[in-house]
């Protein structure tokens, strides 16, 4: 399960009560993460700090943050990496590790991260989370960008996000309503023996709980046929 602090621009976000009955509504889920607000999609120390003090308070073991959120908007960037040195080891002290999310063409975003600060999470506390749907439509991984992108940080993967898209742009689909070969994905996966927790991040016009079980069906499926 992975949770978002807000529901886009101008919401409050949870507030000291619900936090309570998140963490009540989350106790079953073997895994919790949170994935940085959109306010926080960009260099907030700050705000970083804030959003590693929600994911203790509700039990996620992972905050997902996005390139920008470190200061990497470009390849000309200069990122703060005292302070994110300095976060990454608050997150450690809070429990929570950090997981760099893959946008569209972000080979660079993470490649920078991991040569300046280390490319061993355990002591970095500073991991991968590769998003399937955002390399499928990435233009620098070659003409296998989920398998590349896996196995090029399959020594930093700690994080894993699924949804499908149709090749032109971010759709966020449910696996199998796309172009992505899942049971080439799910090999690429279990190629790189990664065993840690994934997260359908799919978006859905109406019902969402039909959705997510059609498309845990499908990937069950998927995996059964690898």
């Amino acid at each position: 399960m992975e949770l978002w602090g807000n529901r886009g621009e101008g919401d409050a976000g949870i507030s000291r009560d619900e936090i309570e009955l998140v963490k009540e509504a989350c106790a079953p889920a073997p895994f919790v993460s949170l994935h940085a607000s959109p306010e926080h999609w960009s260099w907030d120390p700050k705000g970083l700090e804030e959003e590693i003090a929600l994911a203790q308070a509700v039990s996620a073991r992972t905050l997902v943050l996005h390139k920008e959120s470190l200061g990497l908007v470009s390849p000309s960037s200069r990122p703060d990496l005292p302070a994110i040195r300095r976060i990454a080891a608050g997150a450690r002290a809070a429990g929570v590790v950090l997981a760099l999310e893959n946008g569209r063409d972000s080979m660079w975003a993470l490649d920078f991260i991991i040569d300046a600060i280390g490319d061993d999470p355990e002591k970095t506390n500073v991991g991968i989370c590769i998003d399937l749907g955002h390399a499928q439509i990435s233009q620098d991984a070659g003409r296998q960008p989920i398998r590349n992108y896996l196995e090029r940080y399959r020594g930093q993967l700690v994080h894993l996000h699924l949804h499908d898209n149709r090749e032109d742009r971010d759709d966020h689909l449910p696996p199998g309503e796309g172009a992505i070969d899942w049971g080439e994905a799910l090999r690429a996966i279990e190629d790189v023996g990664y065993r840690g927790p994934a997260v359908l991040e799919i978006h859905a016009d109406g019902e969402l709980l039909p959705v997510i079980s059609r498309a845990c069906g499908y990937l069950s499926r998927a995996a059964g046929a690898v």
